[in-house]
C-alpha cells in the first residue's frame, strides 16, 4: 500500500473489524454495541431482497425489543470471555 493511501483504507478496516466475531466472545464488536448485525457495504449497492422486502415500522419495532435484550446478549458475551480466560489460565 502507498505510504499516503492509508487514511483511504483506514475505514475499510475498521469496518471489517468491527463486523468480524471475535474469537473471544463468537460476537462481532458491532452487534455487541448496536444488538444488530451490519449490512456490509457490498450488500448496500445492490438491491437485495433483504432490501426489497424490509418494513420500516416493522423493521423499528424490531430494532425496539432488540435493544431490550442486548444487555443479555453482553452478558453472554462476557461470560464466553471469561470461560476462555479460565481456560487460558489452567
Amino acid at each position: 500500500m502507498a505510504k499516503g493511501r492509508w487514511p483511504e483504507e483506514l475505514l475499510e478496516v475498521l469496518w471489517a473489524y468491527i463486523c468480524t466475531p471475535q474469537s473471544s466472545t463468537q460476537e462481532t464488536p458491532y452487534n455487541l454495541t448496536y444488538d444488530t448485525n451490519a449490512m456490509i457495504l457490498v450488500e448496500i449497492g445492490i438491491p437485495t431482497m433483504r432490501r426489497k422486502l424490509i418494513h420500516l415500522s416493522l423493521n423499528n419495532e424490531s430494532l425496539e425489543v432488540s435493544l431490550d435484550l442486548v444487555c443479555e446478549l453482553r452478558d453472554k458475551a462476557r461470560i464466553r470471555d471469561e470461560v476462555g480466560k479460565l481456560r487460558a489460565t489452567r
